[in-house]
């Protein structure tokens, strides 16, 4: 193997770990101390909406109420009482921009319970439409607890904001109150419309990261691309790295093309299928990508599969994508970033997986271990498939999730790759590589060939 192809796989292998560090900032877990209320805010262009978290405890003896700390209990006690507490929260919770305080609309509640105890979730929007948009500075004020237990503090958190390239954050505040200072500003100046457009990039990038239904079809559609279907033969491995990386560059065009067509369609709301029809869809479609490997229909062809299936990946990226409650102002473009958070999250994966594949494509051991692999992949697909169309869990999460949890798939590919330029050494030193077709095409691909 030369130089040039060594550099070129270790070039590769590095600007993978570079993007998926860039974007491995994962979802915030919540981390509720259980003695501190929280406010939250959600900002669009003329509307706001929010909630008030209660610690459970704190609230009972406010109120006076006996309120259980397991979630049935609590939900219980709540429902029970439920116009008292959202008076206490519409009471000791002001929003406003000068003298004027913006009337809080609530409904509803939710119960978190969590290891630190219970909260109550309190919903609510702001029953104002603001013409032109939202005012970047206003007042809030907050003495929910505080005022009966100086000791507790309470913290605004800003979930939600394009302007500031805030999304489901869940964990930075911008705002603590307490005892001694229950009034502040919330200053959100400086909007930026760049701001916006990079959190969703990550967003994108991100939901690669973490989506493991997602990763898996990349990866059922990648494992054949370093071999050519050959009649009667049939897999036989790709003459040169050119070839493979070509049949790649086809498969994830049209992945992306297929995707950005019902990203957008489901994005901008002109179509919409429910996820109860578009998930399962997304599950089956793992498993048939891995069928097709074992029994190709398409063969030499699998940009066909990538993209009829891509066609319903779209529609499952266009869910997530619409549970941020982007304006219509901010649509077209985040759905340009989001797209493109994707396919930079897209190219990562596949820059794991391909230096192991193209290595491992002229030894003994790749046809076994395609195959066990797709196998692997359809009992992963029908357990999804079984979970979302049921709603029984077969304990696929359970397994897949933790292996596909950043950083583990870098050092998984990595040390896949180490082992893989083993078996080729090993392989090549002994003799026992697969033979290559004749060349038949350019002066370079064969230089290509004679180096690998």
């Amino acid at each position: 193997m030369g130089s040039v192809g060594s550099r070129r796989w270790i070039g590769g292998f590095a600007l993978t770990a570079f993007l998926l560090m860039l974007f491995s900032s994962g979802l915030p877990a919540r981390a509720h101390s259980g003695e501190e209320s929280y406010v939250y805010l959600s900002i669009f262009d003329t509307a706001i909406e929010g909630r008030v978290e209660f610690p459970v405890a704190d609230l009972g003896e406010v109120l006076g109420l006996e309120i259980p700390q397991d979630e049935p209990g609590a939900t219980a006690a709540i429902s029970a009482s439920l116009p008292a507490t959202q008076q206490y929260a519409k009471d000791h919770l002001s929003l406003g921009d000068g003298n004027i305080r913006w009337n809080l609309e609530f409904e509803g509640f939710e119960i978190l319970e969590i290891s630190n105890g219970t909260y109550v979730l309190l919903p609510f929007t702001v029953d104002r439409a603001f013409e032109p948009s939202v005012p970047r500075l206003f007042n809030a004020s907050y003495e929910g607890i505080i005022e009966s237990k100086p000791e507790r503090s309470a913290l605004l958190i800003i979930e939600t904001d394009f302007g500031s390239g805030t999304f489901k954050n869940e964990e930075v505040p911008l705002l603590r109150f307490t005892s001694d200072q229950t009034n502040q500003l919330v200053d959100l100046e400086n909007p930026s419309v760049f701001k916006g457009f990079a959190a969703v990039v990550g967003l994108g990038a991100e939901h690669i990261q973490i989506g493991s239904d997602h990763i898996l079809f990349i990866i059922a559609l990648v494992l054949p691309a370093v071999l050519l279907f050959r009649r009667p033969n049939g897999w036989v491995p790709a003459t040169d790295f050119g070839s493979s990386l070509w049949r790649v560059v086809k498969i994830a065009t049209s992945f992306t093309i297929a995707h950005t067509i019902t990203l957008t369609l489901g994005g901008l709301g002109i179509v919409e299928i429910p996820s109860s029809i578009v998930e399962p869809i997304i599950a089956l479609s793992i498993g048939l990508a891995a069928l097709h490997n074992l029994r190709p229909v398409f063969f030499n062809k699998e940009w066909l599969v990538a993209f009829g299936f891509g066609l319903f990946h779209g529609f499952g990226f266009a869910s997530l994508l619409s549970d941020l409650g982007l304006d219509r102002s901010n649509r077209i473009i985040s759905l340009f970033g989001f797209n493109l958070g994707i396919e930079l999250g897209q190219v990562a994966v596949i820059l794991l997986v391909f230096p192991a594949l193209f290595l491992l494509r002229r030894t003994r051991l790749y046809l076994p271990f395609m195959n066990l692999g797709s196998v692997a992949l359809v009992a992963i697909a029908f357990g999804w498939f079984v979970d979302r169309v049921f709603d029984l869990d077969v304990g696929v999460d359970r397994i897949v999730t933790p292996v596909l949890l950043w950083p583990r798939p870098l050092w998984i590919a990595a040390g896949i790759t180490l082992l893989a330029l083993g078996v080729y050494k090993f392989e090549r030193d002994h003799d026992r590589l697969i033979p290559l077709e004749p060349q038949t095409s350019s002066p370079e691909s064969a230089r290509e060939q004679a180096k690998v």
